[in-house]
């Protein structure tokens, strides 16, 4: 029996917390000094605010999240397809998704098929307008935003459960975040690359020792920790840089080093293993999405605990693993949706 009371439905709050925070934005201060970058932080919270509530309303109408990377599997797309492709209908984005559905094939060919229009469809939503002046489209049309698969390294794109809110091939339900929406990042900013700058590139082939060393990708940049070393190979696009492929390198995030980090793919150049770091333009961090639709900015100075730790390694027998706490502290706590970790709310 449907209940005719007059309190607001789940979808009507956030309707409302939406108009709030576009009035907030309309009251920047645009002409004082450093307006300019309050306000693209500002327009950058607001785009990961509409993917958080369009995050919402799918889970509305299916019962579970978009995979962070799915798809239809070889001879279609390779089973690459970002979870931003999922969500593109409830980002009045339904013309474009049509035609990625309705095609040949039906869900598009690979993402990198650079002949495959609807791949060279730019969105606006899915960039941050701090990177707007720095970052050129390179073949692709590159996004800001990635999905948060947790503090796991190994066997990322194979994942027998998820460790965090998202793990490639899996769809994860509200009810299944044992440490709360509001304690689980859901997705988090990443930075287009820039040269070699740490932030938003990925060192490439780098051997296995990385998973159980997270200290060697740290040890890839320079003193201050800005550039990566002359000798590092490089990838050729970096973070990023196709919004419609969910492979590790271009579209997930890990919380074990802190954000502005070194990137590392172990033995490839990015659907492999490794450390994928958040990342952004704004000065000191970036912002994240939490599964409650909220955002938060996140100081690259935030807790990430012993980093000398080997990341976590998913076992289908040892279900036990995936609610284990995080040894990165409260970066990996706010990673993991069920390791029972205590946070601060003042992180």
């Amino acid at each position: 029996m449907r209940n005719d009371s007059h309190g607001f439905t789940i979808k009507e709050l956030f309707a409302v917390m939406f108009i709030i925070m576009a009035l907030s934005f309309c009251l920047l201060p645009f002409g004082r000094t450093g307006g300019r970058p309050t306000t693209r932080r500002m327009a950058c919270q607001m785009h990961l605010k509409q993917l958080g509530l369009a995050m919402h309303i799918y889970h509305d109408a299916h019962g579970v999240l978009p995979q962070a990377v799915g798809g239809t599997g070889a001879g279609g797309n390779e089973n690459r397809l970002n979870g931003l492709v999922a969500l593109l209908p409830y980002l009045e984005e339904t013309r474009l998704f049509d035609q990625i559905m309705q095609g040949e094939p039906p869900g598009g060919p690979a993402p990198w098929d650079l002949n495959y229009a609807p791949w060279q469809a730019e969105v606006q939503l899915f960039r941050c307008p701090a990177a707007g002046d720095t970052v050129v489209d390179r073949d692709y049309r590159w996004t800001s935003y990635a999905f948060c698969i947790g503090d796991v390294a190994s066997d990322i794109h194979h994942l027998p459960q998820a460790r965090g809110a998202f793990a490639p091939g899996l769809s994860t339900r509200f009810d299944e975040i044992g440490d709360g929406l509001s304690q689980t990042i859901f997705m988090s900013e990443i930075r287009p690359p820039d040269g070699r700058r740490t932030i938003g590139q990925i060192a490439v082939n780098l051997p296995r020792n990385v998973l159980d060393d997270v200290g060697i990708c740290q040890q890839l940049v320079d003193a201050s920790n800005r550039y990566y070393r002359n000798d590092v190979s490089l990838h050729t696009y970096g973070r990023g840089y196709n919004w419609a492929d969910g492979a590790a390198g271009p579209g997930l995030v890990n919380t074990i080093l802190p954000p502005n980090s070194p990137s590392c793919a172990v033995g490839g150049i990015e659907a492999v293993d490794g450390i994928y770091s958040a990342g952004s333009h704004h000065p000191g961090g970036c912002q994240v999405l939490l599964g409650d639709a909220s955002v938060q900015m996140i100081s690259e100075r935030i807790d990430c605990g012993d980093l000398g730790a080997a990341p976590l390694k998913l076992d289908k027998a040892a279900a036990e693993v995936e609610r284990r706490a995080s040894p990165y502290g409260v970066w990996g706590a706010l990673g993991t949706a069920n390791g029972n970790e205590e946070i601060d709310d003042d992180y």
